[in-house]
């Protein structure tokens, strides 16, 4: 069984990261093995359009690559997703203040201590953007 399973995966695993369509395998591939990189999480949320967990990966990866404005694309994509998700709205802050658009940081800051009173990270944002914007 356990066999099947490893050869399942590798096929799997294949499908995900081939330049074909995703399909069945590969959205399995996801679920099991999820792609670290660009290219493989883009794929696979091709296929799991409503994936907030595959979209703040994908974000992240873009924000490694300091491609701030695919970042910001894929996080306010999340939030239509779920609008009501502090973390999503702290990882756009971020990328927001990183592009220099503090007064849209600090809003969007304001809206992750709304949702989620006790984030630290969210006061941290308020006080880098504050600090930045007056500069």
């Amino acid at each position: 069984m356990a066999v099947l399973l490893a050869a399942f995966v590798a096929t799997a695993r294949g499908g995900a990261r081939s330049a074909g369509p995703v399909d069945a395998t590969s959205a399995v591939a996801c679920e099991l093995t999820p792609p670290l990189e660009v290219d493989g999480l883009e794929r696979c949320l091709a296929v799991s359009l409503r994936d907030i967990e595959l979209m703040l990966d994908l974000g992240s990866a873009y924000e490694a690559q300091r491609d701030f404005e695919r970042a910001e694309t894929i996080y306010r994509r999340a939030l239509s997703v779920d609008s009501k998700d502090a973390d999503v709205h702290v990882r756009l802050a971020q990328v927001l203040l990183r592009r220099g658009e503090h007064a849209e940081a600090t809003r969007e800051a304001h809206i992750a201590l709304t949702l989620q009173p006790q984030s630290s990270r969210a006061l941290t944002l308020l006080e880098h953007a504050a600090g930045r914007g007056h500069q």
